[in-house]
């Protein structure tokens, strides 16, 4: 499975300190995972449930896939805002194929870069689809920026009435050939052709579910008559246009439990290095550091945990929403097809 990050917030966060140097940062999660509060994986060895320890182990994470397929960022400075006449807070994307760790680039804008509101995505990819730049996520749609972890059940086979649902502005912004991005066309299909907009965050739910039921339904219509299982799908999907974020956490079948989901309102102080916590629990000897309570108001969501603080987390509920006002107020909510 992939695996995604995402941090919206009222303060400013550098990206190294979120994506690179704590001992569990997404550019880490390649083959070790960090999976507490007894979560659930498919296994896909047996096709069945599989309970965790839940201990918080890295060593011992239950998750096996490893992703090793690109790595993307996205992130938004208010550049573009200032210096253009429209005045729109569009995202500035980096992909690359190679191991992130290894990428010095990467590495030299994660160090010299802060921002309120990051994407980060860690790619594994299917064999139907190439290791290129142009499959690597986060993708933009205007001021809006789209993220997945999971996969649509036999997209091959839904590929060309999955595209005839599309608008011709949301087919045009496809350059890939991935089933996260054909899936991402049809959301920004259902939210309409203007993503420059600031859409209130309940036009967006409303658009996710219209791309969930065309979904499901495009790959139950595609197995009638067939005699054969109704393929699963894990849809895990993220957007955010840096003032609000909506994401969900999916799988078609009861019995399969869909990929890892967190959320933190808390371990923002954590992460950041200007604050007297640690990621990972080192002790501090600093003494211009912030307390906890000072940081800004903030929304962690990621595939893991990325502190050794197991508490300051909190494990989505399946089929759930995972929805972030511009208040910057959370709320989980059962999703209802």
């Amino acid at each position: 499975m992939c695996r995604w990050f995402a941090y919206i917030g009222e303060e400013p966060t550098l990206l190294e300190d979120v994506l690179i140097k704590p001992h569990h940062s997404i550019v880490k999660q390649i083959d070790v995972h960090f999976l507490p509060n007894l979560h659930i994986v498919y296994d896909p060895h047996h096709d069945r449930d599989k309970v965790s320890s839940g201990e918080a182990s890295d060593t011992q994470g239950p998750n096996h896939f490893t992703n090793i397929d690109g790595f993307g960022i996205g992130y938004y400075t208010g550049v573009a805002a200032e210096f253009n006449e429209d005045h729109i807070n569009r995202p500035c994307v980096y992909r690359n194929t190679h191991p992130p760790l290894n990428d010095l680039n990467l590495l030299s804008l994660c160090s010299h870069t802060s921002t309120k509101c990051v994407f980060a995505h860690l790619r594994a990819g299917s064999s139907q689809s190439a290791t290129v730049e142009t499959n690597n996520h986060p993708f933009v749609f205007g001021r809006y920026m789209f993220m997945h972890n999971g996969f649509i059940g036999n997209f091959s086979a839904i590929k060309i009435p999955l595209l005839q649902k599309l608008s011709t502005a949301a087919y045009e912004n496809i350059f890939g050939t991935t089933d996260t991005e054909h899936a991402a066309a049809l959301f920004f299909t259902h939210l309409g052709d203007d993503w420059d907009t600031e859409y209130p965050i309940e036009i967006l739910k409303k658009a996710m579910i219209n791309t969930l039921q065309d979904i499901l339904t495009l790959v139950q219509e595609n197995i009638k008559d067939k005699n054969i299982v109704v393929p699963h799908s894990f849809l895990n999907f993220v957007v955010t246009d840096s003032y609000q974020l909506l994401a969900i956490r999916y799988s078609s079948m009861n019995k399969l439990e869909p990929p890892s989901l967190y959320y933190s309102t808390t371990a923002g102080s954590t992460l950041n290095r200007k604050y007297s916590d640690h990621p990972d629990g080192k002790e501090i000897t600093k003494k211009t550091m912030k307390a906890a309570h000072e940081h800004g108001k903030h929304v962690i969501v990621a595939s893991e945990p990325s502190t050794y603080k197991a508490d300051e987390w909190q494990l989505v509920p399946r089929n759930s929403f995972v929805i972030v006002n511009k208040e910057l107020n959370v709320v989980t909510e059962k999703i209802h097809l």
